[in-house]
C-alpha cells in the first residue's frame, strides 16, 4: 500500500514540476530612453525576487518568463518617443535715468578778493540741467529639445577685472583677474497633454553702464507651468534709486529707474 502512494506522489511531483519555471536574466533594449530614467518607475512593480539594473540604454531584469513578458509589455508604454520641442526664453530690460539742477560758472571779485564759481569761460553763466537718458537690454534665445531631456545655451565673454591691494609692507598691488559675463538658459520640460512643466535657471549677467569694473547680475531660478505656445512671466525686477549732489553755485539731483523681467514659451515642434 505504501509503494502505490510513493508511485502516485511522485507521478503528481512529475506532472507539477514543469509549471514551476525558474527565474532567467534577459536584457531588454530600450528605444528612446535610458535605462536609468525609466528604472525608478520600473522598481516599485517588481516583486521580492525579482531585479532589475540599468546600463546605457538596457535594462536587465531577472524574473519568471511569464513576469519577463509583463515587464516587457510595461516598459514599451514608458519607453515612449519623446516630443520635439522649442523653448523660447526672452529677457526685457529698460534703464531710464533723470538729471536735473542748475550750475552757476563765473567770477565775481569785491575789491581784493576774487570769487570763483564752476569754471568761468568768457563772462559769468547759468544754466539749468535737466537731462534725461533711455537704455533698452532687450534679447531672446532659442533652442530646440527633447522632452524630458536637459538643454544649456549661453552665450557672453571674459572680460578683465582688475583689483588693486596693499600687501604687509604698505606697497600697491595691482592683480588682473577674468571673469565670465554670460547671458543664458538651463531648461528641462515635461508635457502632460498641451500643458508643459518646466525646470528654469537663466541668467543675464553684464558689465555696469557707469562702472566697467563692475558687473551686475541677475539669475532666475524656478518650475512653473505653461500651455504650449504662450508667453508666461517667470519673473522680474523693477529697481530705483535717486542721489543728489550740490556745491557753491551748483545742486543736480538725479533718479533712475531700471526693469527687468524674463519671459518664457514652450512649442512642439512635431
Amino acid at each position: 500500500m505504501k509503494w502505490i502512494v510513493s508511485l502516485v506522489l511522485l507521478s503528481t511531483l512529475s506532472w507539477a514540476a514543469p509549471t514551476l519555471a525558474a527565474p532567467q536574466t534577459e536584457v531588454i533594449n530600450l528605444n528612446y530612453s535610458l535605462a536609468e530614467q525609466v528604472l525608478p518607475a520600473l522598481t516599485p512593480m517588481l516583486r521580492d525576487d525579482e531585479r532589475a539594473s540599468a546600463y546605457g540604454n538596457q535594462l536587465i531584469v531577472r524574473a519568471e518568463p511569464a513576469r519577463l513578458a509583463e515587464i516587457r509589455e510595461l516598459l514599451q508604454q514608458l519607453d515612449r518617443r519623446p516630443a520635439k520641442l522649442l523653448i523660447s526664453v526672452a529677457n526685457t530690460g529698460d534703464n531710464v535715468t533723470h538729471e536735473q539742477g542748475y550750475q552757476v560758472n563765473g567770477r565775481v571779485s569785491s575789491g581784493p578778493v576774487d570769487i570763483v564759481v564752476g569754471q568761468p569761460g568768457q563772462g559769468n553763466q547759468a544754466r539749468v540741467i535737466r537731462r534725461q537718458t533711455r537704455g533698452a537690454d532687450d534679447s531672446i534665445r532659442q533652442i530646440s529639445a527633447n522632452e524630458g531631456y536637459p538643454v544649456l545655451i549661453q552665450s557672453g565673454q571674459s572680460v578683465p577685472l582688475t583689483s588693486t591691494t596693499t600687501d604687509i609692507y604698505g606697497r600697491v598691488v595691482q592683480q588682473t583677474e577674468y571673469r565670465d559675463v554670460t547671458q543664458g538658459f538651463y531648461a528641462t520640460v515635461r508635457l502632460n497633454g498641451d500643458i508643459a512643466t518646466i525646470s528654469l535657471s537663466a541668467n543675464h549677467d553684464r558689465l555696469n553702464r557707469s562702472d566697467s569694473r563692475l558687473i551686475d547680475v541677475q539669475q532666475t531660478d524656478t518650475v512653473v507651468t505653461a500651455r504650449l505656445g504662450e508667453w508666461i512671466t517667470v519673473g522680474g525686477l523693477d529697481d530705483s534709486s535717486a542721489g543728489q549732489s550740490s556745491d557753491i553755485g551748483r545742486r543736480i539731483s538725479t533718479r533712475g529707474q531700471h526693469q527687468y523681467s524674463v519671459r518664457l514659451m514652450v512649442e512642439r515642434l512635431e
